[in-house]
């Protein structure tokens, strides 16, 4: 077995360091990690500018139904608050038009501005059933 002689001659002979070879390792180095944190923020605003395209969507969507909602409503609202079907209502539950006598004369008045052409009614509807039978 060959075996390498404990005291070389070469000893005390070190190998120098390049430092400009060191540099410009250091300067790849920084310069990859500068790149690949650039690419790994571009992604990621880039997914989030796709979540926010789709919360937008979904908005704009619920939009839509509270928009038809909204419309289906009030024409539910007009539907029923219309005179003829505030009339037939009221009859429905037994109320009465209104006399003369039993209006006062500002009230009159008011309501005569108010809702030219409308029947007032008075009562409730065990009275009014009352007078029925």
């Amino acid at each position: 077995m060959r075996r390498v002689p404990q005291q070389q001659h070469n000893a005390p002979i070190r190998r120098e360091r390049d430092e400009r070879s060191f540099r410009r390792q250091l300067l790849l180095l920084v310069s990859c990690l500068a790149l690949a944190v650039g690419f790994i923020l571009a992604t990621r605003q880039q997914i989030a500018a796709v979540q926010y395209g789709y919360k937008i969507e979904a908005l704009r969507r619920e939009r839509e139904t509270l928009l038809d909602e909204q419309r289906r409503l009030k024409l539910a609202l007009e539907e029923n608050s219309s005179s003829a079907r505030l009339s037939r209502a009221a009859r429905d539950l037994g109320l009465q038009p209104a006399h003369a006598s039993q209006i006062e004369a500002g009230a009159q008045r008011e309501a005569g501005e108010e809702s030219a052409g409308t029947s007032v009614f008075v009562g409730t509807a065990t009275a009014s059933a009352a007078f029925r039978h």
